[in-house]
């Protein structure tokens, strides 16, 4: 299935305004697109690999006991934060390839550093594994989907193409390095330790690379409407605060509730931006498609620190409130706090996670 752009309503290919006496572009923009597509590709495979290493089978073995969690954050990732995205760009009026790359970031599954965020806030680190590896696979189909049903607002039967078979495609290589890394897992988690962090890394190389390279190649990214670097910075928080809302609202502690938070708003910002740079090859709309993930990961990094930084804060000038939050938290749903399951489950898969 295919859906595509008006011919009206297409943004000007900047590779018809770089070009060469040839009359193509220069050929320092073709090598930077080059060596741009080929370094997110890479680092897209380094980010899932170690994405894998953190997940066990015991992993899933949580979610069959007490599924609730995970429910919840599937609803927030693929339900909540797509419908805002949607509603976003219909309110700040975005042009049509902006507004794809907006709805392309806010459908990707939970990045490897949400887990990171989860553990520096004191989170329900177990929650979160499972949450980022449940959407990994529902991504399989609830990207394409989410993009199918959204972008009608943008496309009809004319212009440049969304290559769903592509997208499908593309997500389910992805499938391969995560099995590598729980297989790494398996056998050594003293290499998979390592291999985590090569991932975590990988994930912010390859949100700073590409905004060096696509700056290089399409300057006019950092001149881009204010209503899309609104955008960019507004969906995070609508991420963090809707996530913590649902959660709370559902009766989940605060640990999980913080849990669901970050997973829903921090998504993996190199995925969308590998499909973009592996599917829309070639497309008219490539490098505005580009432009929007490019600055939403930025933002998302940005704010979801500050998040941390705050939390422990709080933590520090109110050291009673954080004990007696982990004392009723405890009291209530002490056999699934993210050590108590790993604990009972078996205590030497849970090092890499409860090791501080």
């Amino acid at each position: 299935m295919e859906t595509s752009f008006p011919d009206d309503v297409l943004v000007t290919d900047l590779m018809t305004t770089m070009t060469s006496d040839a009359g193509g572009p220069p050929h320092y923009v073709m090598v930077l697109k080059k060596f741009n597509k080929i370094l997110l590709t890479s680092l897209l495979g380094f980010i899932m690999v170690g994405m894998g290493c953190v997940v066990t089978v015991n992993d899933f073995r949580v979610v069959v006991r007490r599924p609730i969690g995970a429910v919840i954050g599937f609803g927030c990732q693929f339900v909540i934060l797509p419908l805002t995205a949607f509603i976003l760009a219909h309110v700040l009026s975005l042009k049509p390839a902006f507004a794809i790359g907006m709805l392309i970031s806010a459908s990707s599954p939970g990045g490897v550093t949400s887990n990171l965020y989860t553990y520096w806030s004191d989170g329900d680190v177990c929650l979160s594994i499972v949450m980022t590896t449940v959407s990994t696979l529902a991504a399989l189909v609830m990207l394409p989907f989410n993009l199918w049903l959204y972008s009608r607002s943008w496309t009809d039967n004319n212009g440049a193409l969304i290559p769903y078979s592509n997208i499908i495609i593309s997500l389910v290589l992805i499938i391969i390095p995560v099995a590598i890394g729980m297989v790494i897992r398996w056998k050594s988690e003293k290499v998979a330790r390592i291999v985590t962090m090569i991932g975590s890394i990988s994930g912010l190389l390859a949100i700073g690379m590409n905004i060096i390279i696509n700056g290089i190649i399409n300057p006019e990214m950092f001149s881009s409407p204010w209503t899309l670097w609104l955008a960019a910075v507004l969906l995070p928080w609508c991420g963090y605060c809707l996530g913590f809302f649902f959660a709370w609202l559902l009766r989940q502690t605060t640990k999980q509730c913080r849990t669901i938070s970050f997973e829903t708003g921090a998504q993996n910002v190199g995925i969308a931006l590998s499909l973009i740079a592996v599917t829309f090859d070639g497309s008219p709309l490539f490098y505005d498609l580009f432009t929007y993930p490019s600055i939403f990961g930025f933002t998302l990094i940005t704010e979801a620190i500050i998040l941390v930084l705050i939390h422990r804060a709080y933590d520090k000038k109110y050291p009673e409130k954080k004990q007696d939050n982990d004392e009723d938290e405890n009291g209530e749903a002490s056999p699934e706090t993210d050590e108590a399951r790993y604990t009972k489950i078996d205590p030497e898969e849970s090092r890499i996670v409860t090791e501080k």
